[in-house]
């Protein structure tokens, strides 16, 4: 079905055009969600409610906006890749739902902003590098503790420490990268 008839049928038709659409279009959507959502930190269940809120949205859209000279295809990949983008997001804001690698650490990757101050992207690569330097297991307390926000209390639990040796690490761990970066970074 072209989507031109999908969009009378829409309008004529609201349940039967919303089913004819989820069959043309899921696997798309669900395609843009997965691209987005890799991490093992979503399950599939995830995707497929990232998904139905994608189509919600884009009939809620549609009702009030229909696709006059507009393609559905582009509207529901704009609708998918924003929902899934605000699911990961959310995602980083609670740490304990951030994909651990396969030592158990969590993964820092170059999008990360770990420190405020560090804006242009060679500082970002510098600091990710500087971290990765410290070795196991600073660097998975720092990233721990200032990139996923965990308490000192949390780190020590997820690592088998005690507190006192996850606050002796970082004060040790954060000295150690303003050597490497030869400057300031709040600790």
């Amino acid at each position: 079905m072209k989507d031109d008839a999908l969009q009378k049928l829409l309008l004529k038709d609201p349940d039967r055009g919303m089913s004819k659409l989820i069959e043309k279009y899921g696997g798309l959507v669900a395609a843009v969600i997965s691209g987005r959502l890799r991490s093992q930190a979503f399950t599939k269940e995830d995707i497929e409610d990232c998904a139905a809120e994608t189509f919600f949205e884009f009939w809620r859209g549609f009702e009030s906006s229909p696709c006059s000279g507009c393609e559905i295809r582009a509207r529901l990949c704009m609708t998918a890749k924003r929902n899934a983008l605000d699911r990961l997001r959310k995602a980083y804001r609670q740490p304990e739902t951030v994909a651990l690698d396969s030592d158990g650490a969590p993964e820092l990757r170059d999008e990360a902003s770990v420190e405020g101050g560090f804006e242009s992207k060679e500082s970002r690569l510098a600091l990710i590098g500087a971290v990765k330097a410290l070795g196991k297991p600073d660097s998975d307390i720092i990233i721990r503790k200032y990139y996923l926000g965990q308490s000192s209390r949390q780190i020590a639990e997820a690592m088998g420490l005690s507190v006192s040796n996850v606050d002796t690490r970082t004060h040790r761990a954060v000295k150690k990268l303003r050597e490497i970066l030869g400057g300031s970074i709040d600790g």
